[in-house]
């Protein structure tokens, strides 16, 4: 059995994003006073938090899928043959039932080719 190692590469990227853009806040409110940056701070920090308790939720919610589609994708060979074993675990009762309902239609007319064929000879 093979081991497929799964880079998670997606959360450092997302940090390497929020760096840069602290940096970028940090070099605009450089020149500013320090009453204006506490102004700022006052208005932006919640406002950042709220940004996050939206956001949060919905990329745990995309990370989950993303790397679950790769899992999947890394095993589909195992995965479809057990579903098959799944789905044919369910269709069996109505194949018996099936089976149970056409087999006396063509035992019946089984009985009457060979009746037709000894009558004819």
């Amino acid at each position: 059995m093979s081991t497929n190692t799964l880079k998670m590469n997606t959360p450092e990227l997302a940090l390497a994003a929020l760096e840069a853009a602290a940096e970028k806040f940090n070099a605009a409110t450089a020149h500013l006073t320090l009453a204006t940056k506490t102004a700022l701070m006052l208005v932006a920090g919640p406002l950042l938090g709220l940004a996050f308790v939206f956001a949060l939720p919905l990329a745990s919610v995309v990370l989950t899928a993303y790397y679950g589609a790769k899992l999947i994708a890394a095993h589909w060979a195992r995965i479809a043959h057990q579903v098959k074993n799944v789905a044919l675990f369910f269709a069996a009762p109505f194949i018996g039932l099936a089976y149970m309902i056409a087999l006396p239609f063509a035992g019946f007319g089984t009985l009457v080719y060979f009746a037709v064929k000894a009558a004819r000879k």
